[in-house]
């Protein structure tokens, strides 16, 4: 019983400190409604996908530049563009990287809503817009090699 005991408070404070931020599906329309409206904050909206490799390797650079920014100057959203039925493997990744922010599974079918986010974007990820508080976006149309990029980007878009 003690060994029960043990093992239970064990995984209850394993629980505790790994937390997990929810992955929350959403359509194309609830995304694009959500990008539309005024926060008042810059917002750096980044389309990937799990099996996309060099969308996973700048994930930790986004992560090291929101540590390193105002909380309440910019918000980072995360939206995954892979199939529904990879659920598991989106929130596995989330979790492996430590993700945190806005986190999204697009939940849509096909393809037709790429034109609709940007009609000069391929459809191709990794994908940022940089959404200004005055809701002028800015759009980078492939990887970010190296942390020194994200910053560049930022500090050249930001405003001040």
């Amino acid at each position: 019983m003690k060994v029960f005991i043990s093992l239970f408070i064990l995984f209850m404070g394993a629980g505790f400190h790994s937390i997990a931020q929810e992955v929350s599906p959403l359509s194309f329309t609830e995304l694009n409604a959500m990008l539309q409206e005024k926060s008042g904050k810059t917002r750096m909206v980044n389309l990937w996908a799990t099996w996309c490799k060099p969308c996973v390797e700048e994930l930790p650079l986004f992560m090291k530049a929101k540590d390193e920014m105002k909380q309440d100057s910019i918000d980072f959203i995360f939206v995954s563009v892979d199939f529904q039925s990879q659920k598991q493997a989106v929130s596995d990744k989330v979790k492996q990287l430590n993700l945190s922010g806005t986190l999204i599974h697009l939940n849509e079918k096909g393809n037709d809503w790429i034109d609709q986010l940007d009609p000069n974007w391929s459809g191709a990820i990794p994908f940022t817009i940089m959404i200004l508080p005055d809701g002028r976006r800015i759009y980078h149309y492939d990887a970010f090699e190296n942390y020194e990029d994200i910053k560049n980007f930022l500090g050249k878009n930001l405003p001040n």
